[in-house]
């Protein structure tokens, strides 16, 4: 998960920089991210911290994983052609 804050919606209040400085600093106007991507543990912290934000300026989104639809798992090996003599 990754977290956003919405320049235009933050008012400066310093809840997120007071409460988890690793991730937000306060810039002059308005808090800044740090490092966007969360641990798990900090995914709650910054839950809360959303919860407090009095303009609701915190934003969330969730990490793209790619896809392995239609990739084949393989085992790692190469598996010879069925029409080859192994050998």
């Amino acid at each position: 998960m990754k977290v956003k804050i919405d320049p235009s919606r933050c008012v400066g209040c310093g809840i997120c920089a007071e409460t988890l400085p690793r991730l937000f600093v306060m810039g002059p106007f308005h808090a800044r991210v740090r490092h966007s991507t969360l641990t798990p543990p900090e995914e709650l912290l910054v839950a809360q911290i959303a919860e407090d934000c009095p303009s609701g300026a915190l934003q969330f989104e969730e990490e793209e994983v790619p896809s392995l639809a239609g990739r084949s798992a393989g085992n790692g090996y190469d598996e010879p052609d069925h029409d080859e003599q192994v050998g």
